[in-house]
């Protein structure tokens, strides 16, 4: 075990949403149905945004994609309209029936409930995609098979930069990992990946806030405060975030 995937397995263990399933004994799928406004606040963050650009000029036409942790569409749903066919995978009933609803009359989509590594494909594939997915404790294990069955490339996308200062407000001081982690892991595998990094300004609603904060100790008023006095909670109760993907790729 090397000093990076000891900080991997520290971040899953104690920082990432696996925790907050274990706390409050509930599966993945009912995770995702009491956070119903999912959507729509992808859509105010502006992502995927220029990363599915990126990615969508990488593919060759015609390709099979497997997208791991698919959840709602975010990557699938565009993807499918360069790529041949898209293998959306992911362990919740529920984000995949969103995403198989807002997908309806596209044909070259397959749903798969399952979760990776544990997966098991027959298909041929030639890209996989985990973006914000990489939620296993065995990284090398998650990594190792990403790389195998790819024919022709793989995408990773993760945070850029350290999470948002509101996260340790809500919930106190957690280990913090970025992109580094995962290409410092890559390449003790033997596995050189470009890098990209995507930067994101955009605001939300402050309800959209508290939803996202819905498991912090933190009251709504103590959020709110603490928005105000950072000078984020403007008088419309719009908060204003800054973010960055990474986007780790091999061809």
């Amino acid at each position: 075990m090397t000093v990076w995937r000891d900080q991997w397995r520290e971040f899953i263990q104690k920082t990432s949403y696996m925790r907050h399933l274990r706390e409050r004994g509930i599966s993945n799928d009912q995770f995702w149905r009491e956070y119903e406004i999912y959507d729509e606040i992808l859509e105010l963050m502006g992502y995927p945004g220029r990363i599915l650009d990126r990615i969508s000029s990488l593919i060759h036409p015609g390709s099979t994609v497997l997208d791991i942790g698919a959840g709602t569409g975010a990557f699938s749903i565009p993807l499918s309209r360069i790529a041949g066919r898209v293998i959306a995978l992911d362990p919740s009933e529920h984000q995949l029936q969103v995403l198989m609803r807002k997908a309806m009359g596209i044909d070259n989509i397959k749903a798969i409930c399952d979760r990776w590594p544990d997966a098991e494909i027959v298909e041929r594939i030639d890209y996989t995609l985990a973006a914000y997915s990489l939620f296993h404790e065995d990284i090398e294990a998650f990594l190792r098979r990403m790389i195998d069955v790819s024919n022709s490339g793989v995408f990773i996308v993760f945070r850029a930069e350290p999470p948002d200062p509101l996260n340790d407000f809500a919930y106190g001081p957690k280990p913090h990992i970025d992109y580094r982690c995962l290409h410092s892991i890559l390449k003790e595998m033997g596995h050189e990946f470009e890098v990209e990094l995507f930067p994101r300004d955009y605001r939300l609603p402050i309800r959209y806030v508290l939803k996202q904060y819905r498991y912090s100790e933190r009251s709504p008023e103590e959020i709110m405060d603490y928005l105000r006095s950072t000078g984020r909670l403007d008088e419309e109760m719009m908060v204003s975030f800054h973010s960055s993907d990474a986007l780790l790729y091999t061809l």
